[in-house]
């Protein structure tokens, strides 16, 4: 199976909504959207999403009937997180990875990091339910710990082998 799949329809939609809703004035880049179907974990903690540039060889590479330059950003999301989460806290994890994307003076694409542990506007915006995301990753974590269990547990039986 291959880590990184192509992004599905919800998420398509929920990026798109959130994008001309809240982050118009980035209309104009390519994003690429892939589900990553690995556990990655950053300064101990699991990723639920993350952005990045695409350099000339990505862009080289993503090229396609509707974007021939290539793709600008590439928006990776945990497809586990994605699956569990609520339709509100997918529009928050798009929302939060788009803050990351900016112009600089030139007209430049480029990412920044969090002005605070998250973003100060994320904060506001999400002050009904502070902790959405810190909630979202420990469920993503368990997930991943039962399924590596799950894993575990069809080895010691030999995989494959029939157990009475």
């Amino acid at each position: 199976m291959n880590r990184y799949l192509d992004s599905d329809a919800t998420l398509e939609t929920v990026f798109a909504e959130t994008l001309n809703s809240e982050f118009a004035w980035l209309d104009t880049v390519k994003f690429k959207l892939l589900f990553d179907t690995k556990k990655r974990i950053s300064k101990g903690k699991v990723t639920l999403a993350s952005v990045e540039l695409a350099n000339e060889k990505v862009k080289f590479f993503t090229t396609d009937e509707g974007v021939p330059e290539g793709y600008d950003c590439i928006m990776i999301v945990d497809a586990v997180a994605w699956q569990y989460a609520t339709d509100k806290d997918k529009k928050r994890i798009i929302s939060h990875e788009l803050n990351h994307v900016v112009f600089n003076e030139k007209g430049k694409i480029k990412l920044v990091g969090h002005d605070v542990e998250d973003f100060a506007a994320e904060l506001v915006k999400n002050a009904d339910d502070p902790n959405w995301g810190s909630k979202l990753a420990e469920l993503t974590l368990a997930i991943y710990d039962q399924q590596e269990d799950m894993q575990e547990g069809q080895q010691d039986n030999g995989e494959g082998e029939e157990v009475l």
